[in-house]
């Protein structure tokens, strides 16, 4: 399932979660949040334990990156929906796209 990013539904938590925990495990599955502030923080599979969580930040040309494993990202989906500030849940590292 895709939804265009010029397009994001609402969805509440429970329905966040849902999509979430039904993604395959393949890498390469992505799910993403826009939060009420207009950041976009999006999950990617990267490999068989970890996920790359990413905020882009196109005034700097680059991304935000952490990793984590499906626990912590389940965490990090309920307090983004709590309204917490995603830079205060994990050590985001700047990477340019340069």
């Amino acid at each position: 399932m895709k939804v265009q990013m010029d397009f994001p539904l609402e969805a509440v938590l429970e329905q966040a979660l849902e999509i979430f925990e039904e993604l395959p495990e393949d890498d390469g599955s992505t799910f993403g949040i826009v939060n009420e502030t207009g950041t976009v923080i999006q999950f990617s599979k990267y490999n068989k334990f970890l996920w790359l969580v990413e905020i882009p930040d196109i005034p700097k040309n680059g991304t935000h990156q952490t990793f984590c494993n499906r626990h912590q990202c389940v965490r990090l989906i309920e307090e983004l929906f709590a309204g917490a500030d995603p830079f205060t849940l994990s050590e985001f590292k700047f990477e340019s796209y340069l």
